[in-house]
């Protein structure tokens, strides 16, 4: 997150010294960089990706009008509804059409480009059959790469999908290939990074589900001011918590998952789990951002109160309060029938 607004000012800085290579490259690190951290999508973010591709395409830069296309589209998914959202195509990207169009080493690094950024999509709408599809297709490729961002994007969504899928008796195989993932992010995290520790615990809550890996992989994730990855995680451990039968806890972190994507500016997946949950479409929540964003905070306590449409009197509804303490690392959910008038 630390390295957005100076990736954003070195394209800024690059392009008025007219070096065209170092602009681009730097703005390509600038959208790995917002990807990566979970920031607020939206249309103010669109609207710079509009400005590069202008520029790409007065230049004559075809290879980098691909690539902010693709990016635009990604965010586009996440907003805004579509048939299949873990498809690249739409308004501003087409996968299969620009595909067809390219060769060589164009098309084999657009092609790891673009199902980077699919296999995150249909993690996050939960699509296995693209998921799968996604896997064969990035496990050809090395895990490494010059591009730190990049390849921390990359592993951590394929780590994800490897293990979601490796649970099934047709991809046992695909175990293998999380692990490769998650031992780079496991020694990353041993060395301090603040950015690989989230993602390594998400990984070990996915490879090796249980209430313990689920909860440390929600707190750091909060703790690192992680949102997209919470909400994921929140959900996951939904799944996770249902299938023990323990729908009242479910309900709880769908709910949390749900406010957590909106905060994200996930809003199409948000409304996906409206139409899977209908109880989400009867609440709706005090604050306005969720106490992920505020976590770090002289405050060793952030709140979100979330209450059920109904009765204009507050004191006829339902409050729900989502507490975390940094200091202890406690995570509860209280729920409150009614408040008593002062």
């Amino acid at each position: 997150r630390s390295l957005t607004d100076p990736f954003l000012q070195s394209y800024k800085d690059f392009k008025l010294m007219g070096e065209v290579e170092m602009s681009l490259n730097g703005l390509n690190g600038y959208v790995q960089c917002f990807f990566g951290a979970g920031c607020e999508l939206g249309p103010i973010f669109e609207s710079k990706l509009l400005v590069v591709e202008d520029y790409c395409r007065n230049l004559g830069r075809q290879s980098s009008l691909v690539l902010f296309s693709m990016f635009r589209q990604f965010a586009l998914n996440l907003r805004k509804p579509s048939d299949i959202p873990s498809k690249l195509v739409g308004e501003a990207f087409n996968e299969e059409q620009v595909l067809s169009e390219l060769e060589g080493s164009a098309h084999f690094q657009t092609l790891r480009d673009s199902s980077s950024l699919r296999v995150q999509l249909a993690f996050v709408f939960w699509n296995e059959a693209d998921m799968i599809d996604l896997l064969k297709i990035l496990e050809t490729y090395p895990l490494q790469d010059q591009f730190v961002a990049r390849l921390h994007n990359r592993l951590a969504f394929t780590g994800l999908a490897a293990f979601a899928m490796c649970h099934r008796k047709d991809c046992a195989s695909y175990k293998a290939l999380g692990e490769k993932c998650m031992s780079r992010f496991k020694f990353l995290s041993k060395n301090g990074s603040v950015n690989a520790r989230p993602v390594y615990l998400f990984l070990k809550s996915m490879k090796s589900p249980s209430r313990d890996a689920f909860v440390k992989a929600i707190e750091a994730c909060a703790e690192g001011k992680f949102v997209n990855l919470e909400a994921m995680v929140n959900e996951r451990y939904a799944a996770f918590l249902r299938e023990e039968n323990d729908e009242t806890a479910s309900n709880d972190c769908i709910t949390e998952a749900y406010f957590l994507y909106q905060d994200w500016g996930a809003h199409a997946k948000a409304l996906q789990l409206s139409k899977d949950h209908s109880f989400l479409k009867k609440l709706r929540r005090k604050t306005t951002r969720s106490f992920a964003h505020t976590v770090g905070s002289n405050n060793n306590t952030a709140t979100v109160s979330v209450m059920s449409a109904g009765s204009d009197d507050p004191a006829s509804k339902k409050k729900m309060t989502f507490s975390f303490n940094s200091t202890s690392k406690q995570r509860k959910l209280i729920s409150v029938k009614s408040e008593k008038k002062k």
